[in-house]
This record gives C-alpha cells, sequence and structure tokens, in this order.
C-alpha cells in the first residue's frame, strides 16, 4: 500500500510540477485572525479580589475555549476533505496506473532500440581495440627505450653530448668531448657555418677539406692492417702469385660453369673442357670410365663367338663352365 501511494505521489508530482500536499491548504483557517489566548496570570494570594477582574478572565477563557472547539472542528473536517481529495480526485485507479502517459512523454518511444546502442559485438571489438593499444603502447615505450639506449652509444662514439631533453635529435654538445672518440672528426665542421645554400659548392668543398685528414688518417691505418689480412694458405709462388684480377676473374668463372655443367647437366669433361663421352647424359650422377669399360666387358662375354680367344689369352676372363 505504501508503494502505491508513494508511485502516485511521484507521478502527480511530475504531472503538476510540486508535491500534492493537501495539508498546506489547513494553514488558511488558522490565519484568519484569532489572536492567541493571553497568558492567565496567577491570582495575586490577596484574599480581596476585584469582581470586573474576574468576569474579564472568564471571558478570556471562554474565547480561548471557543476558538480551540472552532480550529479542532476545522482540522477534523479539513481531515476528512483531505482523505475525500486523495482518494477520489487525485488519486489514481490500480489498473489505469500502467496506461497512463502525460504531457511531455508524447513522441518518446521508450522500447526502440537507438542505432548508436552498444552491442555486445561492439563493446568485444571495443575491447579488443583497447587492448591492442595497450600492447602496442608498451611495445612503443620498449623500443623509446632501446632508441635512447642506442642515441647515448652513438653520442658516445662521436664524442659528444646531448644538447638537453629539449634538444633535437641532431643537437649535440661539443663541450667535454673525449679525444678516444672513433668519430670525433666528424665534429669538426671547419668553415662550414659560414657557408649557406646560395654557395652549396664552397659548402660541399670545405666539408671535403675539414674530412681529409681524417681519411687520410684511417687510410693510412688500413693500409698497416691489410698484410695481416691475408690468408696465408692463398698465397702462391711462381708467375701465378703475380696475376691480374682480369685473370683471376676469368679462373672463376671457368671453374664455376665446369661445376655446373659436371653436377647440374651430368656432362663429364675433360681437363679442357670438353665432353669426354661426347654425349649428353641427361641429368643425374656421371658414370666413370672404369664403370663404362666394366659394362662393355660384360656385354662382350654374354654376346662370346668372335671374343673367345682374346678371352682365353685374358686371364682375368670369366669362366663360363
Amino acid at each position: 500500500m505504501a508503494q502505491r501511494n508513494i508511485i502516485d505521489v511521484e507521478l502527480l508530482t511530475e504531472h503538476l510540477g510540486y508535491a500534492p500536499i493537501v495539508r498546506s491548504l489547513k494553514s488558511a483557517p488558522k490565519a484568519l485572525g484569532f489572536e492567541k489566548a493571553l497568558k492567565q496570570k496567577k491570582p495575586r494570594p490577596d484574599a480581596s479580589v476585584n469582581v470586573e477582574e474576574t468576569a474579564k478572565l472568564e471571558i478570556i477563557d471562554g474565547v480561548h475555549k471557543l476558538e480551540t472547539l472552532l480550529c479542532a472542528a476545522i482540522d477534523k473536517n479539513f481531515d476528512k476533505y483531505e482523505l475525500y481529495v486523495m482518494q477520489n480526485i487525485l488519486g489514481i485507479q490500480p489498473n489505469h496506473r500502467n496506461w497512463m502517459r502525460l504531457a511531455h512523454y508524447h513522441g518518446l518511444e521508450f522500447n526502440v532500440v537507438h542505432e548508436d546502442a552498444p552491442t555486445r559485438e561492439s563493446v568485444d571489438a571495443l575491447r579488443r581495440k583497447l587492448q591492442a593499444s595497450q600492447r602496442l603502447n608498451v611495445i612503443l615505450h620498449a623500443e623509446q627505450a632501446k632508441n635512447a639506449a642506442l642515441l647515448a652509444k652513438l653520442r658516445g662514439v662521436i664524442g659528444g653530448k646531448p644538447a638537453g631533453a629539449r634538444a633535437s635529435l641532431g643537437e649535440v654538445k661539443i663541450e667535454g668531448t673525449d679525444d678516444r672518440a672513433p668519430f670525433q672528426f666528424l665534429q669538426e665542421k671547419g668553415d662550414l657555418t659560414e657557408g649557406d645554400f646560395k654557395t652549396p659548392l664552397t659548402t660541399t668543398t670545405a666539408f671535403n677539406m675539414s674530412q681529409l685528414q681524417a681519411l687520410r688518417a684511417l687510410s693510412t691505418s688500413l693500409r698497416n692492417i691489410m698484410p695481416d689480412l691475408k690468408d696465408p694458405s692463398n698465397v702462391e709462388d711462381g708467375p701465378e702469385k703475380n696475376k691480374s684480377w682480369r685473370r683471376e676473374r676469368m679462373e672463376y668463372v671457368e671453374s664455376s660453369t665446369r661445376k655446373h655443367l659436371e653436377h647440374v647437366r651430368g656432362l663429364e669433361l675433360g681437363k679442357d673442357g670438353e665432353v669426354r663421352d661426347g654425349e649428353w647424359q641427361g641429368e643425374g650422377r656421371k658414370f666413370a670410365m672404369g664403370e663404362v669399360e666394366g659394362l662393355e666387358r660384360v656385354v662382350s662375354a654374354l654376346g662370346g663367338g668372335s671374343e673367345e680367344p682374346a678371352e682365353q689369352n685374358d686371364p682375368d676372363a670369366m669362366d663360363e663352365s
């Protein structure tokens, strides 16, 4: 019952714009001008009491009682009025409660699903995108840390220090450079700062001249290292030691071609590159001369006849008996 009253009051409040409390009407009769009863003064303990004063007190007491009786009657009648209004005028029948529609409800469809309403598939897709973004974020942070370490190593090789947290990647301080850095010469720009885009030839020449000393030093060090890098097993004595690079290239091409023809094409080549048996054997294993001669002896033994004297003279001939 209390739940019904709460629902009815909420519905009426939404419709009227204020709470339908009928008890607020009862304040009107109370403000009609009834004065509050005067406080009764305690009679003096004097024996002599004035008759006029006693009559005045009785009149005031009677008016107060009459006012109290009238207010009680009005309250009782308004209580009845309130019950009647709440049950019959402002009341909502239980069978009509689910079918009522207020004026500002027209045009609203609460059962229709909105096009942009989230579905299970859209939520799953959004969750997968979030997980992929988190994985990508972790990968990017790891790549950033790796690149930062690589940049630190490169700056150490160059011999400079980073210009600061907000400096660009190309800005490197030359102050406090390390003399042992192998690529420290890249910091020596020479007269490059004096050139501009209007004189590109001058700028390029100045850059080449600034790097010339370092290139000479590297070339000298490489010449000193080259003799130690040669393989002693490949050193040959005699006239072949002074072969030109053209001769070495031609020999390499010939040996590669010979290997291809022997292993892939199945040809048996001689010392000078000629085909030994004169026929192409197709792809596969090549036959040695010993194998071919053995097959010829087997064929001649099976044929018999004219080759018997030769077989008798041959101590290695097969005995057919």
